[in-house]
């Protein structure tokens, strides 16, 4: 075999050059088919461009010549995990351990199988497996904490976050797991000090496409504004901007200055209010004196006034809109309830499976209306036969988002929802708004408050024990009735 045909296709496999690597390995196997060096890493490359059959067949003929490798039981064992064949891969990743004890990495994985299936305790107990092996493994701290705080034991999460960032100094995610969680727990000048260090995330600069801006200006941190620009930059979700959108105009009052808000979404039609200037994406960055991003902004003002100002309702709404709502739901008696179980971008425990919400549908007095871009008619059908549930597809067909969610919302007496940017918009608009959170919910919920530090007009539903909504919703339920 002409070893420098097969550095280069190790070369082109190592680069993502999969295709180029495959034909030089198929090209070597045709003249040497037993060629093990090429057998094990043409084996992981197959699995790779999901060759599973050919792959597994691969596999097994590896393990006929040399049954006692560990690095080739390992990839088997991997090759399993990445089809979520669970068992078989828990096996081989046991067998690689059994003959290699300094793999860290089989238990690692064990670990990471056993966190997709919530099995939180075991997924613990392997990641520490791991570290006594390999010490230095910071992702293995950051994940017992991550298991820790699912579980709801945020004081040990804490101490495996701060050893994770103590093992890297500058490992960006377990600084922003650490800094989130100091959040949730009410410890808050560390915890929005770490918060900071989400700038530092690829995930934050692709998004805001911030590195090509090349902003020069200083970073504002308190320092005086008086009749000077400064520049925000919108971050995250929808419902960040809504949240903390109050900041914006408390910069404007308290420190004399033009403030200039750089909108990711197409939501400019949100703000009527002349101290605060939009510009989009798309748009030249005019001159400033200072910048910032806006989920910093509470950070900078708790750490001088020590509280969170409430909100103020600073969203455009428009009268006709309002009225053809109005006019819309005239046609309904009873209590006009807004229902939501998630919005196109949520994930994991904010998303309520929908079928939660048909209990409450029971209550013929009122009327629901769900709120959301991915319903049709047969998700109605599967909560309610009835005809209090209703849904209107033509919501925010404008090409405005929430230019009909706001009007709909305004004509409402209530909206129940996940953990959305409707809550958000709801409860800025005024609006009582219950919102559904799971066991551990979004920092900024803090933990096992009933009520919004944010809005005064949010009651707060949790989770009393992991994936429990049927108790939650027996709460809301109960609430309900003492509405008639």
């Amino acid at each position: 075999m002409d070893i420098n045909y097969f550095k280069a296709a190790l070369l082109h496999h190592s680069k993502g050059n999969w295709n180029k690597a495959l034909e030089i390995y198929q090209h070597i196997l045709r003249k040497d088919p037993d060629n093990y060096a090429v057998l094990q890493n043409y084996g992981p490359l197959l699995a790779q461009l999901r060759e599973y059959k050919l792959a597994n067949n691969i596999f097994k003929k590896c393990l006929k010549i040399k049954p006692n490798d560990s690095l080739l039981i390992y990839n088997y064992g991997k090759f399993f995990h990445d089809q979520k064949i669970y068992e078989k891969a828990i096996e081989f990743y046991n067998k690689s351990f059994e003959i290699n004890p300094k793999n860290a990495m089989s238990k690692y994985n064990i670990g990471n199988i056993y966190f997709v299936q919530k099995k939180f305790n075991f997924a613990i107990e392997y990641y520490k497996k791991a570290t006594e092996v390999d010490p230095s493994n910071f992702f293995a701290y950051n994940n017992i904490a991550l298991s820790f705080k699912k579980l709801g034991k945020f004081d040990e999460a804490l101490k495996f976050y701060k050893k994770a960032i103590d093992t890297n100094k500058e490992f960006v995610d377990g600084h922003i797991n650490y800094g989130t969680l100091l959040l949730l727990t009410n410890k808050l000048e560390l915890g929005f000090k770490e918060y900071e260090w989400r700038k530092k995330s690829k995930t934050f600069s692709d998004y805001l496409n911030y590195s090509k801006l090349q902003i020069k200006s200083p970073v504002w941190k308190d320092q005086n504004l008086e009749k000077k620009t400064i520049l925000i930059f919108s971050e995250q979700g929808i419902g960040d901007l809504v949240q903390f959108a109050r900041y914006l105009f408390y910069l404007a009052d308290q420190y004399n200055c033009e403030v200039i808000l750089r909108l990711k979404q197409n939501l400019s039609h949100f703000f009527d209010d002349k101290r605060i200037k939009i510009i989009s994406e798309n748009d030249k960055v005019p001159k400033h004196n200072y910048h910032n991003h806006l989920a910093s902004l509470p950070g900078i003002f708790y750490e001088k006034n020590k509280n969170f100002p409430k909100t103020i309702n600073f969203i455009k709404e428009k009268k006709e809109i309002i009225e053809k709502w109005k006019k819309i739901l005239s046609k309904y008696d009873g209590l006009k309830i807004g229902i939501n179980s998630h919005s196109t971008a949520t994930v994991g425990e904010r998303i309520i499976p929908i079928e939660y919400f048909s209990n409450l549908t029971k209550i013929k007095e009122m009327n629901f209306f769900v709120i959301q871009k991915d319903f049709n008619k047969n998700n109605i059908r599967a909560i309610n036969q009835n005809s209090n549930v209703n849904y209107f597809e033509e919501l925010d067909k404008t090409g405005k988002p929430f230019e009909d969610t706001i009007g709909l919302v305004k004509n409402l007496d209530l909206i129940i929802t996940a953990d959305t940017s409707l809550g958000h918009l709801s409860a800025t608009l005024g609006k009582p708004t219950w919102i559904v959170l799971p066991f551990v919910s979004d920092w900024r919920w803090f933990q096992d408050e009933k009520k919004s530090i944010w809005y005064d007009t949010v009651k707060l539903f949790r989770q009393k024990k992991i994936g429990n909504w049927g108790q939650v919703f027996d709460f809301i339920y109960e609430d309900l009735e003492k509405k008639l």
